[in-house]
């Protein structure tokens, strides 16, 4: 996969061209994708915690920590100043490992995702000293490949990463993940070290490439739940996608056509390629369908190709130096100082680059940026693009061309295929007819996420809840599906799964957000919509499926949730009003959701007055925030709040 033998272009006379550019050392190269697979999967966690923490405690206060607690990566000089490279390795990578076990035992909570993106920040510094005497195109291949397990893994656990759930296989995940990483870093601080360049903070910028390929890896290029959501596609064949996606970056990285002599501006184009990409299928209205299915595709092997020329010069070794490859310097002007810390500041700005990308597009949602949030991933492109373009000529070792490398890395990658195989083979039947023809088991859900009151994503608490009772259809709202906030998980194809229905799917703030529709009842039809956003920060919407109660009759049902805020009842009555307008007054409707407003207030009103529309949970003891509404031919028994936000009913169809 990486290139480990002495075929490169040396620039020079092949009787000085030194030891091979790429250490023999398989240890190097597993460490790096081990430690990235961590990394990913550490920082998903502290989402959710870190959004919890938000709500409760200032937006603003907790923004400004994560980003403080962020700058950890530009310890590293006096870390390396103090315990020497081996200590480097060993703060970062090693904290980082312990922090991944911690959340595992504890489950993770604000103090754990506080730690896991200080140590995570420290550990991308680390990397490049671990990584020193690579190929930009080896490293680029190890942390690709690192990536590349990280999704099978999520894959196999439904997106819902293993760092956040109980059970005899995440702990068993977590113990392998961990144990090859300590593994590789025990090996690792054996072996001698390769000495760092003299390099000048030009030169050293490239090692901050690492930060924004990760930040769109995470947000768009390697995230199942954002194929799956903004592709319209199902999550194994979404997984499909993003795998096939990392084997082909692969096969080039190793192919050893990905680097040579690049001109600075050929890099400024791809990453500006790169960057409108990620903005058109990011945000509030970005592009669907195969314009996401081309853009993952694409970014996988241009990011990555990116990332190899930005670090070419960042992993030369001192005494070394050259425009075509890593070609030994004049004695007289070898550079055996080292300033191996600029290149710990640039890995560290890297990572400040992580959190000023996804911090930001997240908290859009909540405190409206001045442009469209969507521009920080376009950013995250073009800053990459111009990362690379510093460091296109500037020398660093170049791997030789083999199709054999080629070949089996591609191979490799398109072995994990597998895995959302066996996820599609394995996933339970989905419908089945109704008990008592013309009735079913109703449930209103808001969600949140499906974070908890403690901070942790749970969805297995979500699925025991609409399992209490007995649910045959789910109206549910603020689901994820890729967003932030739920880990990046596919929240909503997860308790699919998990309850045995079909998804029905409607985006809202953008499209790995929204409502959504569970039934294991025949579905018949479905639509969804955009509702005005008036003065709130986000698109609200609504989705509606017809289900086929049995009998030859059917039933609409309608999840929705519109603006929340005191100050925004205008806005609310707006999106009721269109609301109304696209059902039509139809038969045998429910509309269930959150109103975002006080009982008996003008948005019940609304609903109720202009139409054969009537409130069926006004009696219900410690009524929740959703509520339901249903049309004068259906009948409504036995209704309970299940949960502070859910609402169940049993619905009869008349007539």
């Amino acid at each position: 996969m990486v290139d480990s033998d002495t075929r490169v272009r040396p620039g020079g006379p092949a009787a000085s061209a030194g030891p091979p550019v790429v250490p023999q050392e398989f240890s190097r190269v597993f460490l790096i994708a081990v430690t990235t697979a961590i990394l990913a999967g550490v920082l998903r966690a502290a989402f959710p915690p870190f959004g919890h923490l938000a709500a409760t405690s200032g937006g603003l206060t907790v923004s400004a920590a994560i980003l403080i607690v962020c700058l950890a990566g530009f310890v590293a000089p006096a870390v390396r100043a103090a315990a020497g490279p081996r200590g480097l390795l060993l703060a970062g990578v090693g904290g980082l490992l312990a922090v991944r076990l911690a959340m595992q035992a504890l489950s993770p909570a604000p103090w754990s995702a506080f730690a896991g993106a200080a140590f995570g920040m420290l550990a991308l510094t680390a990397l490049y000293e671990t990584a020193r005497g690579l190929s930009g195109t080896g490293f680029a291949v190890a942390v690709v490949g690192g990536l590349t397990a990280d999704t099978a893994l999520r894959l196999a656990f439904g997106t819902w990463d293993p760092a956040g759930r109980s059970g005899v296989l995440p702990w068993l995940a977590c113990l392998v993940l961990v144990g090859a990483g300590a593994l590789a870093l025990a090996r690792q601080l054996r072996t001698s070290l390769i000495e760092a360049p003299a390099i000048g903070w030009r030169d050293a910028l490239g090692a901050a490439a690492l930060g924004p390929f990760l930040a769109l890896q995470v947000l768009v290029l390697a995230s199942p739940a954002f194929a799956a959501s903004s592709g319209w596609l199902s999550l194994p064949v979404a997984g499909a996608v993003v795998l096939g996606a990392q084997a082909l970056t692969l096969a080039f990285l190793s192919s050893g056509l990905a680097v040579a002599a690049v001109p600075g501006g050929v890099c400024v184009l791809g990453g500006t390629l790169l960057g409108v990409g990620a903005a058109a299928v990011t945000g509030r209205y970005g592009l669907t369908g195969w314009v996401a299915v081309a853009v993952i595709v694409a970014g996988q092997v241009l990011s990555a190709w990116l990332l190899a020329v930005a670090c070419r010069v960042p992993l030369r070794r001192g005494g070394f130096r050259g425009r075509r490859g890593d070609v030994p310097v004049e004695p007289g002007r070898a550079d055996t100082g080292g300033r191996a810390w600029r290149i710990d500041v640039g890995a560290a700005l890297g990572g400040l680059l992580i959190a000023l990308v996804l911090l930001p597009y997240q908290a859009h949602y909540a405190a409206p940026l001045p442009l469209p949030n969507k521009v920080l991933p376009g950013a995250a492109g073009i800053v990459l693009g111009l990362l690379s373009a510093i460091a296109a000529a500037r020398g660093g070792p170049l791997p030789g061309k083999s199709w054999a490398r080629a070949l089996g890395a591609g191979a490799s990658g398109l072995l994990l295929l597998i895995v959302p195989a066996a996820y599609a083979a394995t996933a339970p039947a989905a419908s089945r007819t109704a008990a008592q023809p013309g009735t079913f088991r109703l449930v209103a859900y808001d969600i949140g996420q499906a974070v908890d009151g403690d901070g942790r994503l749970d969805p297995e608490g979500v699925a025991r809840a609409i399992e209490a009772q007995h649910a045959d259809v789910v109206a549910l709202q603020e689901v994820g599906r890729g967003w932030p906030l739920s880990g990046t998980a596919d929240v909503g194809s997860w308790l699919a799964r998990r309850l045995g229905m079909r998804l029905v799917w409607g985006p809202a703030a953008d499209h790995q957000f929204g409502n959504a529709v569970l039934s294991r009842l025949p579905v018949k039809a479905t639509g969804t919509g955009r509702l005005p956003v008036g003065a709130g920060p986000q698109a609200r919407s609504y989705v509606w499926a017809r289900v086929d109660t049995g009998g030859g009759r059917t039933a609409d049902v309608w999840s929705v949730d519109v603006q929340r805020g005191a100050d925004r009842t205008q806005t609310r009555l707006a999106e009721i009003g269109k609301l109304l307008q696209v059902w039509s007054d139809a038969p045998h409707t429910i509309i269930a959701g959150d109103l975002n407003a006080a009982e008996g207030g003008p948005e019940a009103n609304r609903l109720t007055g202009q139409s054969s529309l009537r409130e069926t949970s006004g009696g219900v003891s410690g009524k929740p925030a959703v509520s339901v509404f249903g049309t004068d031919d259906l009948g409504f028994d036995d209704t309970v709040a299940a949960r502070r936000s859910a609402l169940a009913a049993t619905v009869r169809v008349i007539g």
